[in-house]
């Protein structure tokens, strides 16, 4: 099955996670192609008076597990998630592409290493992922974890952080800092700034020098957190980073993906290859190149179409582009020519991508 294709998943459990967020458990049947890694996402599509949302919710089980299951919060005047949380039940069927994501990492079952996870709200649902396959897969490592919430109220997932910590009490450790509840140590009170991260280090709450740091939240949380691992000496490769919202939004879609007026003249020409095929396309003024494949493949994979997320991420064989936003490359893939087609604007006549590289 083709990486941008949609399958039909069935829902076999909906359950109400706190006032604002529901877990929806997922059915493959045997598909090997919904077979995933710790950290990875869905992306799914529903229609919505007449248009086509398209959305990724990270799965939130333990890899080895196999269970699809997949943590979705409501937000304020959003279409898909208030759809999704209200409106989803018991036996629906849901259209999902296969597993995709580069937030996760190698395995290594004799190691004895020391993780530090830190997840801003919803963003605590690859976190368990990682966390929970962690603990299974690396019988020797330790995990810490900094989950920053309004409140208790609000957290999501939980009971499944508890039971997971019960059943590793001697390896996994959980600090919460809620911003609008007291919490039992003043240094976890408030949003964490530069001061009570440095203090969380120095006192031992979390390693200064950890293995691996997975970090997924809003963007302040993200970039605070790898400043203060960067002052302290931590590489970048052994920092993991993924977004769910950001204040830059990234390039908006500015041509409708139809066909375009007869009239206007192509600036230049590409070709994509996507699931074995090559396709030539066309590239008119102010054309993402997603746009511009859009319009002859509409099977193209994409998602966010805010440089978030890596769903639309292609390698650029020819040609050279311009991007506003590549929060969904990981470091080094960029040096290595790959792109984000929603974001990558051509600034050459022509262009060559590859969707399957």
């Amino acid at each position: 099955m083709a990486a941008s294709s949609f399958s039909a998943l069935s829902v076999v459990s909906v359950d109400r996670d706190t006032p604002e967020s529901v877990v929806l458990t997922l059915d493959a049947g045997d598909d090997p192609a919904f077979q995933f890694a710790h950290g990875q996402y869905l992306t799914f599509r529903h229609e919505v008076d007449g248009v086509e949302l398209r959305r990724s919710y990270s799965i939130c089980a333990a890899a080895p597990d196999g269970v699809l299951r997949v943590g979705i919060k409501r937000v304020d005047g959003g279409a898909f998630s208030t759809w999704a949380t209200s409106a989803v039940r018991i036996g629906d069927v849901l259209e999902a592409m296969p597993p995709m994501g580069s937030f996760t990492h190698d395995l290594v079952p004799e190691a004895a290493r020391s993780y530090v996870l830190v997840a801003g709200g919803s963003g605590i649902t690859p976190i368990y992922s990682i966390a929970a396959t962690v603990l299974v897969e690396e019988p020797a490592s330790r995990v810490a974890l900094l989950q920053v919430d309004s409140t208790m109220s609000s957290i999501m997932l939980l009971d499944d952080i508890e039971a997971l910590r019960n059943r590793h009490l001697d390896r996994f450790q959980i600090w919460r800092q809620l911003t609008r509840e007291v919490s039992g140590l003043d240094l976890l009170q408030g949003r964490p700034d530069e001061d009570s991260l440095t203090e969380c280090l120095q006192r031992g709450l979390l390693d200064i020098e950890p293995d691996h740091v997975f970090l997924c939240g809003p963007e302040p949380l993200v970039e605070i957190v790898r400043k203060v691992y960067a002052m302290h000496g931590l590489v970048d490769e052994r920092v993991h980073t993924e977004l769910f919202t950001t204040a830059q939004s990234g390039r908006a879609r500015t041509r409708a993906s139809g066909p375009v007026d007869d009239s206007v003249a192509p600036v230049g020409r590409g070709t994509a290859k996507l699931a074995g095929r090559s396709t030539d396309f066309s590239l008119y003024d102010g054309d993402t190149i997603l746009n511009a494949v859009q319009r002859v493949r509409p099977d193209v994979p994409y998602a966010c179409e805010a440089g978030v997320c890596s769903t639309c991420r292609a390698s650029l064989s020819k040609g050279t582009v311009e991007m506003e936003a590549t929060y969904g490359l990981v470091p080094g893939e960029e040096d290595a020519g790959y792109i984000l087609t929603c974001q990558a604007v051509p600034t050459t006549s022509a262009v060559i991508v590859d969707f399957d590289g």
